[in-house]
C-alpha cells in the first residue's frame, strides 16, 4: 500500500482529499502546517507528498529537500491557485515533480498520483539495477592475490577518482571491460550512464554513425534522427573496446572529441558538446601501430594518460586456483547443484595448461563442467572428457610411433625459444623409455601421480606396443 502525505493550511480540504483517498485503499496523512509537515516527513516513509506553496514559517524548498534526503525516489507534487503559480514553477524547479492547480479536481488528482507513482516505480528500478551494476563492477570481484593483480586494484582505485583518460591493454579474456565498469562506477560519474562500443564488431561505415550519431536524411536509410553513443554518454563515460582496429577517419574524430570536447552527428553541421570520459581497450601493440602508420600518434598520447596492463593468466597462475573455486561456487548455484570442489589432481590440470582465452574460457570451462558432472567432485577425467578440442592441443592416432627420445632442448631455455608442449612431451617420452614403459616408474621420474601422467599420455596420443599386449 503506498503512503501519501497531504500538506495544506485548509482542514476542511486536507479532510476531504484524505477521506477520499482512505476510501480508495490509500494510506494518507495530513498536515496544516510546515512543522508539523517537517515532523512527519522526518519520521515517517512517504512515497508521494502534495504540498501547498504557502508557509508562514516555511518553505515548499524545504519541503522537497527534508523529503528527498529521507528518500531520493519520494515525489512531490505541488498545488496552488492562481496566484502563486510562479512560486509553483520555482518548487519544480528545485526538485519538485508536477503542479496540481486549485480548486483540485479529484480525478485529476488521481490521474497525477497515479502518474507520480509510476514515475517513482520507475526510478527505484532504476536506482535497483544502477546498484546491480555498480556492485558487479567492484574492485572486490577480481578475484586473484597475486601481485600483478593488488597493483591494478592500487590503480583503479586510484584512477576512478580523476577525470583522466585511460588505456586498458592485454589479451582478449583478461577482464578489460571489468576494469573500465570499475573505473566509472566508483568515480564521481557513477550516476551517470556507462556506454560500451565494440569499435571491432561494426563496419566503418556504421561506427562513425554509432559512435557520433547522424540527422534524418543524413545517407540512403536514415528515415529518423540518431543519437550517437558520445551524446548518450554525456556526462558518464564511454567504453572504446577494441579502440585500434577504427581507421584513420574515426580515429580524427574521436581525438577532436577529446581535444575539443565537440562533434557533430553525420549529416549536420551543429556543433554538439559533450562531457564525457574515455577509457578505451585492446589486444594489440599500439606502439608498433603507431610505427607502421596504423595508429595517430596524437590520439595514442590522448588515449594514454592512464595505462593499466592486464596480465594473460598464465602470468599469474597462482591465481588459477583462487578463480575455479569462485566460478565452481557460481555456476553450482546457477544450476542447483551442490559440488563440493575440485580434485587436487583434476587442479593441477587446470593450472597445467596455458589457457589462450584467459579468464573466459577457464570461466566457460568450468560452467561446462558444472553442468555435466554427475558427482559432487570435479574428476580429472570428468575434466578430460569436458575439455574441448583447443585444451587438448595436441592429437595423434593410436597407431603413430613414438618420438626420436633424443633431447635437444636441455634445461636452458635457447636464444630462439621452444614449445613448451613439445618439450614436455619429450620429457614423458624419455622417462617412459628409462623405465621400459611401464607408466607408474615413469611417474616417479617425473615426479608426477599415475593419474597426472596417464592424463598426459592421453593427452598427448602416447603409445606403446606392450600397452596394446596388455589389452
Amino acid at each position: 500500500m503506498q503512503n501519501l502525505l497531504f500538506i495544506d493550511k485548509d482542514e476542511n480540504l486536507c479532510n476531504d482529499i484524505s477521506g477520499y483517498l482512505k476510501s480508495a485503499g490509500t494510506q494518507i496523512e495530513y498536515a496544516l502546517d510546515f512543522d508539523t509537515a517537517i515532523d512527519l516527513i522526518s519520521t515517517n516513509h512517504f512515497d508521494l507528498i502534495i504540498s501547498t506553496v504557502k508557509f508562514q514559517n516555511g518553505s515548499v524548498k524545504e519541503i522537497i529537500k527534508e523529503a528527498h534526503d529521507q528518500d531520493p525516489t519520494t515525489v512531490v507534487l505541488v498545488h496552488t491557485d492562481i496566484d502563486s503559480v510562479n512560486e509553483a514553477v520555482r518548487a519544480v524547479k528545485e526538485g519538485a515533480y508536477g503542479i496540481l492547480r486549485k480548486p483540485i479536481n479529484i480525478p485529476e488528482l488521481v490521474f497525477q498520483i497515479k502518474k507520480a507513482l509510476e514515475k517513482r516505480s520507475q526510478e527505484q528500478t532504476l536506482e535497483s539495477n544502477q546498484s546491480k551494476f555498480q556492485s558487479n563492477y567492484q574492485p572486490s570481484n577480481f578475484i586473484g592475490q597475486s601481485p600483478e593483480i593488488k597493483k591494478i586494484f592500487h590503480i583503479v582505485n586510484r584512477v576512478a577518482k580523476s577525470r583522466s583518460s585511460v588505456i586498458i591493454t592485454g589479451e582478449t579474456g583478461t577482464g578489460k571491460e571489468l576494469i573500465a565498469g570499475s573505473i566509472h562506477y566508483n568515480s564521481d560519474r557513477s550516476k551517470k550512464p556507462f556506454v560500451k562500443v565494440n569499435c571491432a564488431a561494426l563496419p566503418e561505415t556504421l561506427l562513425e554513425s554509432e559512435l557520433f550519431g547522424y540527422e534524418r536524411g543524413a545517407f540512403t536509410g536514415a528515415d529518423r534522427t540518431r543519437v550517437g553513443r558520445f551524446e548518450q554518454a554525456d556526462g558518464g563515460t564511454i567504453f572504446l573496446d577494441e579502440v585500434a582496429d577504427m581507421s584513420m577517419y574515426t580515429q580524427a574524430k574521436v581525438l577532436r572529441v577529446l581535444q575539443e570536447r565537440e562533434f557533430e552527428r553525420v549529416g549536420s553541421n551543429k556543433t554538439i558538446k559533450t562531457d564525457t570520459r574515455i577509457i578505451s581497450a585492446t589486444n594489440k601493440d599500439l606502439l608498433q601501430m603507431m610505427e607502421d602508420g596504423d595508429l595517430r600518434e596524437d590520439l595514442y598520447y590522448r588515449l594514454n594518460v592512464v595505462s593499466i596492463h592486464l596480465p594473460a593468466l598464465r602470468e599469474r597462475k597462482d591465481d588459477i586456483r583462487l578463480l575455479v573455486h569462485h566460478f565452481v561456487r557460481k555456476y553450482s548455484l546457477s544450476v542447483n547443484r551442490r559440488i563440493r570442489g575440485v580434485h587436487r589432481e583434476a587442479l593441477m590440470m587446470l593450472m597445467d595448461y596455458s589457457w589462450p582465452g584467459n579468464i573466459r574460457e577457464l570461466e566457460n570451462t568450468i560452467e561446462r563442467v558444472v553442468l555435466m558432472t554427475e558427482g559432487d567432485i570435479i574428476t580429472p577425467e570428468e575434466l578430460e572428457l569436458h575439455f574441448n578440442r583447443r585444451h587438448k592441443i595436441i592429437s595423434k592416432t593410436p597407431s603413430a610411433e613414438p618420438k626420436n627420445t633424443s633431447s635437444e632442448s636441455g634445461i636452458i631455455l635457447p636464444e630462439q625459444g621452444v614449445c613448451l608442449e613439445e618439450v614436455e612431451e619429450n620429457l614423458i617420452l624419455q622417462a617412459l623409455e628409462r623405465s621400459s614403459w611401464v607408466q607408474k616408474d615413469a611417474a616417479e621420474l617425473l615426479n608426477v601421480s599415475s593419474r597426472v601422467l596417464n592424463y598426459k599420455v592421453k593427452r598427448f596420443g602416447i603409445t606403446h606396443e606392450s600397452w596394446r599386449q596388455n589389452k
